[in-house]
């Protein structure tokens, strides 16, 4: 029996997409330093299976269907997976970032998912463990396999905060951050509210930051319409440190995320590590930890107090730590493949990196 542990993600370099960051944060805080990185091309099954452990063994799957997939079901993968776990019987653990497409039963990828969905259940019968990042995920996929032990794990941070500097909040400065499209959709969506918060003097200046595309001359116009008081900025694509600095200095962030998504979104957990207010169309103070913490526009209309807004931002930050710092994620995943090293002395740096 061999202890040889495989990641299997969709990609491994920096800004090829959400998953590949997220296995390559994952592998910095990982206790093991001898794992192997498996990045599946369109392949066959047999490849794919001649690439893991042939006896025994731990693998950790980054699932990602349109990741691995442009049809959005990596039938391939899964078979090899399924044949590897029956045959080698080592550990085998999934983090399912996506699962299936829902469409309705007139478009052509409905049956494409039918399949896909399928698969899915025989993956999570032979899985040991199974990780999501969703509530609403967690429970499609306890609903399509009860006996899996499915676990709740939110995303991390994509940017490390910065807590060497003390940095003031600037009043009324908000962060838009992301990629553009998402940060259109934002504008667009919370146009008719920021332009009140802009008015009142809650909202004095907003700056974008993340990777231009087609549209910055859509985001320009939409961020003009708000009529801040300071203006706004669009400072493009930054490095770590310099993100880290702003969402520092700013006081709000700016979310269009609903309450089925924020749990996989390293922006909005970026907010959240750096003690940011979260104005966010999907606040409901009735729900559970963080939707009951973001912001919603009508509260700072109304005239939400400093106190609150403090005590919403650190609550906030002590939830994201408790439930989705690198550390806990990576301990989570090595309690998981039952690695030696799952004590807190395992990770060097465990109570300083987040």
């Amino acid at each position: 029996m061999t202890d040889e542990i495989v990641i299997i993600s969709p990609e491994s370099t920096p800004g090829a997409g959400g998953v590949g960051d997220y296995t390559l944060k994952l592998l910095a805080h990982w206790p093991r330093k001898d794992s192997g990185l498996l990045v599946p091309k369109i392949q066959n099954a047999e490849a794919i299976l001649k690439q893991l452990p042939s006896t025994g063994g731990k693998v950790l799957v980054q699932y990602s269907a349109y990741g691995f997939d442009r049809a959005g079901y990596p039938r391939n993968l899964i078979r090899a997976l399924i044949d590897w776990k029956t045959k080698a019987r080592g550990r085998l653990v999934v983090m399912f970032h996506e699962i299936w497409g829902f469409w309705p039963i007139v478009n052509k990828n409905f049956i494409v998912q039918f399949f896909h969905r399928r698969s899915i259940k025989r993956l999570l019968d032979c899985a040991d463990v199974v990780f999501t990042s969703t509530s609403s995920q967690a429970e499609h996929l306890r609903a399509l396999s009860p006996r899996a032990q499915v676990h709740l794990l939110p995303v991390g941070s994509n940017i490390r905060c910065n807590e060497d500097v003390d940095l003031a909040r600037k009043p009324g400065w908000a962060v838009l951050f992301g990629l553009q499209r998402a940060r259109i959709r934002a504008l667009r969506k919370m146009q008719s509210s920021l332009r009140s918060l802009a008015t009142v003097g809650r909202i004095t200046k907003i700056v974008t930051v993340g990777a231009n595309g087609d549209g910055n001359a859509e985001e320009r116009s939409l961020l003009a319409g708000l009529a801040l008081a300071e203006g706004f900025e669009q400072r493009g694509p930054q490095s770590e440190r310099a993100i880290s600095d702003l969402l520092l200095t700013a006081s709000f962030g700016i979310s269009a995320q609903d309450e089925l998504s924020c749990g996989k979104s390293g922006t909005f957990m970026a907010y959240a590590a750096h003690g940011l207010n979260i104005v966010a169309v999907g606040a409901d103070r009735l729900k559970e930890e963080p939707i009951c913490l973001l912001i919603d526009p009508r509260e700072l209309l109304n005239g939400l107090s400093e106190t609150e807004l403090k005590l919403r931002a650190e609550r906030l930050r002590a939830w994201q730590k408790r439930t989705s710092s690198w550390d806990f994620i990576a301990a989570k995943f090595a309690e998981a493949l039952q690695l030696a090293e799952t004590s807190p002395e395992s990770f060097p740096g465990r109570a300083a990196r987040q």
